[in-house]
């Protein structure tokens, strides 16, 4: 076995240790702002999520959300501000012959009381959207072929497991996605509005990406869908009845994948991203669309953004008319903050650092975020929501800056033909002329995916 030398040891030591913020979501009303923390587990052997409460103002420390328990992950709001979670707090408890009990479930923890199931799923919940002003919630969950409903699934997953088979036929579409094996079962989209039962919205696909949102009424839930054996190129947007689950409208183009929908404060508008797939002739190319909900007509939001960055998930504004939005995007070893006002001008926010989990403020004035950079792991921040290029406020949460050894550099370089070169040079601590450390180089052509963020690896 190697040495570990003991500086490197207290240096993983302390990596193992430290809180790490995963998620941030904003109550409707701005007051409550709730991180999903994972912080190391009471046998020291894994790390477990909890949910944290932060001053949105940064005056008061922040605190562990009073009767959440390890495991609650995912944090977002209903449109009364009531706080919903995933967790696997129910199964824990059951046996392992109800499977319909078994995995993670959705559960909503008002300010007063305890928690409440919200809705169960036979394999678990993986993700969930709300809607803005309605009683009305979409998640994802699985189902066999040939299942109708829940009950069914829950019966031949039990048949399943009784029999011991685990094998799976395939006919159609790929069979793995980055070495994870897709299927059997099927990720559907469910939405629960009022009272009664979940409504099947449709199938995402075998290789579904949970990408969902539902309109700020709760009429209509929008989802992405990988391709098909019907399909084999074409992924699409499916844009379904969130009462009856009947499919409303379907977008798509060959040739192009689309990612995470979000409706306009007003509904009439659905916002994506729009991935352009590479071939031999054509560069890849992300950029943000919109569909008119009536029309069907799609426009590319960024089709004058010279930055081609890669942008994340869309913020829209929360004021009905109000076109505005945020959006993040990497840019030269940063992912900053944009924002693009109704006209089209496009103006980046922050100067520094690779940001997340955007939330923004009723009145549409703030932002908050999760920033992180190479050499800093996620914080909770707070932004002004026009003012360009500046430096946010830290807030108080968990997961502070570590004191990392070395030093770190961005350094600059032209290569032969001129194009121009941007890299980070990361010297380890006491590295110097009269000490030099050995050169590695990490090449790396971007802008996609590019090295802006910290990794806990």
């Amino acid at each position: 076995m190697s040495h570990v030398p003991d500086d490197a040891a207290a240096f993983h030591d302390l990596l193992t240790v430290h809180p790490r913020l995963t998620a941030l979501v904003l109550a409707p009303d701005g007051r409550r702002l709730i991180a999903s923390v994972e912080s190391i587990d009471e046998e020291g052997t894994g790390h477990a999520s909890g949910l944290w409460e932060i001053d949105p103002s940064g005056q008061d420390e922040s605190r562990p959300v009073a009767r959440s328990s390890a495991g609650d992950v995912d944090p977002g709001f209903t449109a009364d501000g009531t706080l919903l979670f995933l967790s696997d707090r129910e199964s824990r408890d059951c046996a392992g012959d109800e499977p319909e009990r078994a995995g993670t479930s959705l559960w909503a923890l008002p300010e007063s009381g305890e928690a409440q199931l919200v809705a169960r799923h036979p394999g678990g919940i993986s993700a969930f959207a709300v809607a803005a002003r309605a009683d009305a919630v979409a998640y994802t969950g699985d189902l066999l072929p040939g299942a109708a409903d829940t009950e069914a699934y829950a019966a031949f997953r039990r048949q399943r497991a009784k029999t011991m088979i685990n094998a799976a036929l395939y006919e159609h579409t790929a069979t793995d996605v980055w070495g994870a094996a897709l299927g059997p079962d099927e990720p559907h989209t469910f939405v629960l509005r009022c009272e009664g039962p979940a409504v099947n919205a449709g199938s995402q696909g075998l290789a579904g990406t949970e990408d969902m949102a539902v309109s700020p009424d709760g009429s209509l839930v929008a989802y992405t869908r990988s391709a098909t054996g019907d399909a084999p190129d074409t992924n699409a947007v499916v844009v379904a009845d969130a009462a009856t689950g009947a499919r409303r409208r379907t977008f798509s183009r060959p040739g192009h994948q689309y990612y995470r929908p979000v409706f306009t404060a007003d509904g009439s508008t659905l916002v994506c991203q729009r991935q352009r797939e590479e071939t031999y002739d054509t560069a890849w190319r992300v950029t943000l669309v919109a569909f008119d909900l009536g029309s069907g007509e799609e426009t590319d939001l960024l089709a004058e953004f010279d930055n081609w960055p890669w942008p994340g998930r869309a913020v829209l504004s929360p004021i009905p008319g109000d076109t505005t939005m945020w959006f993040t995007g990497d840019e030269r070893g940063h992912c900053p903050v944009f924002r693009r006002d109704a006209d089209g001008t496009i103006t980046r926010l922050t100067a520094s650092g690779a940001y997340t989990s955007l939330c923004v403020t009723p009145d549409g004035t703030t932002l908050y975020a999760l920033r992180s950079a190479i050499d800093s792991p996620p914080r909770a921040v707070r932004l002004d929501a026009g003012t360009p290029d500046q430096q946010p406020d830290v807030l108080q949460a968990p997961g502070g800056l570590l004191q990392l050894p070395g030093t770190l550099t961005e350094v600059r370089a032209r290569a032969d033909d001129g194009f121009p070169l941007r890299a980070w040079l990361a010297l380890p601590e006491g590295a110097s002329p009269d000490r030099p450390a050995p050169l590695l180089v990490v090449p790396h052509g971007g802008p996609q995916a590019s090295w802006s963020a910290w990794t806990w690896s």
